[in-house]
């Protein structure tokens, strides 16, 4: 397969590309990326109530905390599958309606999760719907979209547009624990049911829209061309990006799953653990923006293997701290490092791989991260079963985080073939 000339692509794929969209474009392009950020928040943080309600449930049914985090195993198979697929029907169809029909999957896993009272409908309602919704709900929809909309201010767009689902895994754990607190794990699921079809749900129908009609010339951008999957799955390049996101999924299923329960099993109040969380919340916020004004400035590449460094360190600093106020130094440091990997890696891939095929590669390389947060908080339960602690669990984290680290080093010297000039297409799909 052919290269791109020079004249028609930038020579280094971390540097800034140009813009190539402006005026009511531009406002537009930032609206949706608002309506984005608030449709991820909401149903990414659904998602990570399972956490919450992890040991009250275990509790009051008599099931060890390893049998319960297989439905989250379970759950992340179901999304890795649906996530490719997810993302091949946004490249066909548009945002609305994949969206529109992800938010209804996601409600209805809700509302039935709310009346469950077997191991069985745990499994089916969360590890099958919940995660067919989440898969037409997720990051990948997002960083599709922004690969359309953006060019110059693609890293900044992409972080802030994620880390609605990053920062939403961390914001609902609070007030689903407040709300736990008030009432029963029951009436938490009904509540986030309501949310969704109340507030992500019009947002979706009215607000989502592709990129604009019409056409970018070769000269302008190399988005119109793109890479297929079946080339990109022979690269090394999506493979170290792929090993980012197991470790990325890995990590982040303790904070998500284990956390809560494992501050109550240290003795830290319940206001202290949400606090905790909340810190990390907020952190997650400026750390992803930054981290994104970071990569458009330099090397991508550098700047996602400081993130992985960075998610390491937070469980050095869990594990070795004593409990009290020197947790929210673990909190902090997990901040920064916790939205900004999916978004700087959607933008190196889009930078290397083109915007045409962008959902289907991103979708699958996505399923990674899926994997890696299944099989971290199975692993995270057996664990704890068979020891008693978390404490091995946190070491395990730190050495995950190295060796994301090391393959992220490693992909400045993966070269990535553009196909052909001569199979430029539209840049931006008739919104829908």
């Amino acid at each position: 397969m052919g290269h791109v000339p020079e004249s028609l692509v930038k020579q280094h794929p971390d540097a800034p590309e140009t813009t190539a969209r402006g005026g009511k474009d531009s406002t537009l392009a930032w609206t949706v990326i608002g309506a984005l950020t608030v449709i991820l928040t909401i149903a990414s943080g659904s998602r990570f109530l399972f956490g919450v309600v992890l040991k009250p449930v275990s509790e009051e049914y008599g099931w060890d905390r390893a049998a319960l985090s297989g439905a989250v195993l379970a759950g992340m198979v179901i999304l890795s599958i649906c996530q490719p697929i997810a993302g091949l029907m946004i490249d066909r169809h548009g945002p609305r309606k994949v969206v529109t029909v992800g938010l209804l999957f996601l409600a209805a896993g809700m509302f039935l999760l709310s009346r469950a009272d077997t191991l069985l409908e745990f499994y089916l309602y969360f590890g099958v719907m919940t995660s067919i919704g989440l898969a037409a709900t997720g990051p990948v929809i997002a960083t599709s979209v922004v690969s359309r909309w953006f060019a110059r201010k693609r890293a900044v767009a992409m972080s802030i547009a994620t880390s609605g689902a990053a920062f939403g895994q961390l914001m609902i754990v609070p007030i689903a624990a407040e709300i736990l607190v008030r009432t029963n794990w029951h009436t938490e699921y009904w509540v986030f049911g309501i949310v969704l079809l109340a507030i992500t749900l019009p947002l979706a129908i009215f607000v989502l829209r592709d990129g604009p009609k019409g056409t970018v010339s070769a000269a302008k951008s190399a988005d119109a061309v793109g890479l297929r999957l079946p080339d990109a799955l022979r690269g090394p390049l999506f493979w170290l990006l792929a090993v980012g996101f197991i470790v990325c999924g890995w990590t982040m299923a303790y904070p998500n799953v284990h956390f809560i329960a494992h501050a109550d099993d240290m003795g830290m109040s319940h206001t202290m653990a949400s606090f905790t969380v909340s810190v990390t919340a907020v952190c997650s916020i400026a750390g992803s923006i930054l981290l994104g004004m970071a990569a458009d400035r330099h090397r991508r590449s550098s700047v996602l293997a400081l993130v992985y460094a960075l998610r390491g360190l937070a469980f050095v600093l869990l594990a070795l701290l004593p409990v009290g106020n020197l947790v929210f130094v673990y909190a902090v440091v997990l901040g920064i490092s916790w939205s900004a990997t999916t978004p700087l890696t959607a933008a190196i891939a889009a930078d290397r791989y083109g915007a045409k095929h962008f959902g289907i590669i991103f979708g699958s390389m996505f399923t990674f991260m899926n994997i890696g947060f299944g099989l971290g908080a199975w692993a995270d339960g057996v664990i704890y079963d068979a020891t008693g602690s978390y404490d091995t669990a946190l070491w395990v984290n730190v050495a995950m985080g190295v060796i994301a680290t090391v393959a992220i080093l490693a992909v400045d010297r993966m070269q990535t073939s553009r196909p052909r000039p001569t199979s430029i297409a539209p840049a931006g799909a008739a919104a829908d």
